[in-house]
């Protein structure tokens, strides 16, 4: 057998494989064998005894989830991963509900559901990434380290819109604990942005503003204008419509004091490693929000220099998923 024909036959199993392994978590998930390890290791008859299932066959199904980042085995014991304790139940059916409308999506063009109540994207995606946030540690971390947070930029007051748990503003402040920080999101986000702050200490440099509609920062009495040295947006601006960007560039202008900066962090294609990532959250964002868009960093640019920003850069930030980017601009 030729090389070429070698990987082609490599390449057709591991499509195979991951397709059983697909409908064996999916199995796992429905006979309840993640639920019952979340109360601790058991053996594979423990299981079967526990959940009416066949032994020898609850076995190989075990065996072969334990070869996902689910399940881990040590002797014959089965437990969960730190991975699949992360997760909350409400998301162990992995965006089934939505997938399947997939063909539908692919030939109308329209989300599933449509929620015309939510402005920037349906209710169960907003959950279902909020579960997710953890995973933008190292991204935060690289772009605090990208903008010399500490450093050239020291003792800043910052803005963060829309911080849901507050992963970014953490991390800021660890790297600059004379930081003043302002949070502003919904109660919901609040709420988590509250636990992540306490957890690292810094609630003595936090003030918190709940608003039903973060985009609308002229209504919003808490935040004065030319009052913060940074304002900083992340993960949303993926989830509005380019009109939308421009109206909230418009007005965070007017929060930025004189020759300071606004901080955009995003998704945006362009880092090799992360192609495959981004194809699939860029499907799964279009089959999921009513609005959301992955935006050109080149139009960007063109709608902040339309709202008074200036010296506007771009940088991809290398940490995984490998998709994420920094734009920044300053205020003229």
């Amino acid at each position: 057998m030729s090389s070429s024909q070698q990987k082609t036959l490599e390449d057709f199993i591991s499509l195979q494989h991951r397709n059983a392994l697909s409908h064996a978590i999916r199995a796992a998930v429905e006979l309840g064998v993640i639920n019952a390890l979340r109360n601790g290791q058991r053996t594979a008859a423990q299981l079967a005894d526990e959940l009416g299932a066949h032994p020898e066959a609850l076995t190989r199904l075990l065996d072969a989830v334990a070869e996902t980042e689910l399940v881990e085995k040590y002797g014959d014991d089965y437990a969960l991963s730190s991975i699949a304790r992360l997760i909350p139940d409400r998301f162990y059916d992995f965006g089934d509900e939505y997938w399947k409308h997939l063909v539908l999506h692919t030939k109308t063009g329209a989300p599933l559901p449509v929620c015309d109540e939510v402005p920037v994207e349906d209710i169960d995606y907003i959950a279902n990434k909020t579960s997710e946030e953890w995973t933008l540690t190292p991204t935060a971390m690289i772009a605090t380290q990208a903008l010399d947070i500490g450093k050239s930029r020291k003792d800043l007051r910052i803005l963060e819109i829309g911080c849901g748990s507050a992963i970014f503003s953490a991390t800021l402040t660890h790297s600059d604990p004379g930081a003043k920080i302002t949070l502003l999101d919904r109660p919901i986000g609040i709420q988590r942005a509250r636990k992540t702050i306490e957890s690292v200490g810094a609630e003595h440099d936090v003030t918190y503003v709940e608003a039903e509609n973060i985009l609308d920062l002229d209504s919003i009495q808490e935040i004065q204008n030319d009052s913060f040295d940074l304002v900083l947006i992340a993960g949303q601006i993926h989830r509005m419509t380019l009109g939308s960007c421009q109206r909230l560039f418009s007005q965070v202008h007017k929060l930025v004091k004189p020759d300071r900066e606004f901080a955009i962090v995003d998704v945006f294609p362009g880092q090799e490693s992360g192609d495959k990532n981004l194809a699939i959250f860029n499907l799964e964002l279009g089959l999921r929000s009513s609005q959301g868009r992955l935006h050109d960093p080149l139009a960007l640019e063109s709608e902040l220099r339309s709202s008074g920003f200036e010296q506007v850069q771009f940088a991809h930030l290398p940490a995984t998923p490998y998709y994420w980017g920094l734009i920044l601009a300053q205020r003229a």
